[in-house]
C-alpha cells in the first residue's frame, strides 16, 4: 500500500505535465507594424488577409498582425506585404510614403524593414514576398 500513494503522485504529475504542454500557446508568427503611409495589405497565398491604413504614417501605437490563423494548415506559405500610397490631389511634386515593420517567425524576430520614398500615389509603391518557412 505504501507504493500506491507514490504511484498516484507520479501519475498526477505526468497528467499535469501532459495537460500543460497540450495547452501551450503556439509560437507567434506575426508582423508588427510601426509606421504605415498610407495603407498596407498582407496576402497569404494570394488572398488578402489584412489591411491597415494610417494618417500620414502615424499609427495609434504599433499594430501587431497575427498570421497564425492564416498559415496554420499551410506548408511554407507565401506571405506578401504591399504598401499603397494614396493619391494626393494637392501635391505638386511629391507625396512621401513610409513603411516600418518587424517580422516574427515562431516567436523569433527574423526581419526588420524600414523603407521610405516618394510617389504621386494611387498604386503599390513597395512590396516584399516571404516564403514563410525560409525567412
Amino acid at each position: 500500500m505504501k507504493i500506491f500513494p507514490k504511484a498516484s503522485i507520479l501519475i498526477f504529475f505526468f497528467v499535469l505535465a501532459s495537460f500543460s504542454s497540450s495547452n501551450a500557446q503556439p509560437k507567434k508568427n506575426s508582423i508588427l507594424f510601426h509606421a504605415i503611409d498610407n495603407w498596407v495589405e498582407v496576402y497569404v497565398e494570394g488572398k488578402m488577409v489584412f489591411k491597415q491604413a494610417s494618417d500620414a504614417g502615424q499609427l495609434n501605437g504599433d499594430v501587431d498582425f497575427d498570421l497564425n490563423p492564416f498559415i496554420k494548415d499551410l506548408s511554407d506559405p507565401i506571405v506578401e506585404i504591399k504598401l499603397i500610397n494614396a493619391t494626393c490631389s494637392t501635391c505638386d511634386t511629391s507625396n512621401g510614403w513610409v513603411i516600418e515593420f518587424e517580422v516574427f517567425q515562431e516567436g523569433e524576430s527574423v526581419d526588420y524593414i524600414i523603407e521610405e520614398g516618394d510617389s504621386m500615389g494611387g498604386d503599390v509603391v513597395w512590396s516584399i514576398t516571404y516564403e514563410w518557412g525560409y525567412i
